[in-house]
């Protein structure tokens, strides 16, 4: 038989890629023996302990904390079924692996699919869950870089700007470290050039290309409820 999925294929994820741009401390990895039962699929559960969830400041998917937890155990007393009735066997094969905002990722453990989940939308994106595997889900941060980080950094701390230079290519130059220092009365930064301008690209035009990059590995991805929401926080701060 031939597939119908017309969307393009997803290049897996390596541990050494992931690592180039995270560091060894950016990945938390699941031990083989402490997988929730219901993940099943052979290639997330590779994922999960050979590879590891992102967890670094410009993870805009924060990871579960450990032991992982199925979804009802996470929305407990409630149900998956309550707020998403449509889930295959009522959400009882999803396992939480990661939040942003009022979002929740879930890990369908029998498929390797993970869903893009808020209350009062609808758990897919055009009828799929919103990512493939989570070699998609890791794709997607990866698309946030260090221009991308630039429009928020008035929300980060001064350890995630230290993060964000050593580890995102080219956002020291974007916003080096005479930024950090309080600008005098004229806001003018202590060591700052004279011909130093206002660092931020033209606003419109990065976050097109960031909806185009979540586009380009999951169709219509940056439209959807969850993702649209991601990039609304990081162009509004809000």
């Amino acid at each position: 038989m031939t597939s119908t999925d017309s969307r393009p294929p997803i290049a897996p994820v390596t541990r050494a890629e992931l690592e180039a741009v995270y560091g060894a401390d950016g990945l938390r990895r699941v031990p083989v023996e402490e997988l929730p039962g219901v993940i099943t699929d052979p290639g997330a559960r590779a994922h999960l302990s050979e590879i590891g969830l992102v967890d670094a400041p410009s993870a805009v998917v924060s990871p579960a904390p450990l032991p992982l937890r199925t979804l009802a155990e996470a929305l407990a007393p409630h149900s998956p079924a309550e707020y998403w009735p449509t889930l295959p066997k009522d959400g009882a094969d999803l396992v939480a692996v990661g939040f942003s905002g009022s979002a929740t990722f879930a890990l369908d453990g029998s498929t390797g699919e993970v869903y893009a989940l808020d209350v009062h939308e609808p758990p897919t994106v055009g009828g799929r869950p919103a990512h493939r595997g989570l070699h998609s889900l890791a794709r997607c941060q990866l698309a946030f870089g260090a221009t991308e980080m630039l429009t928020v950094v008035g929300l980060l701390d001064q350890e995630d700007i230290d993060w964000c230079r050593e580890h995102l290519a080219g956002f020291a130059e974007l916003y080096p470290a005479h930024l950090d220092e309080e600008p005098d009365e004229d806001g003018n930064h202590p060591g700052a050039d004279e011909d130093d301008g206002d660092p931020v690209p033209d606003i419109d035009q990065v976050f097109a290309e960031l909806a185009a990059k979540l586009d380009a590995v999951e169709p219509g991805l940056a439209d959807s409820p969850v993702w649209a929401g991601i990039l609304g926080e990081f162009r509004y701060g809000c």
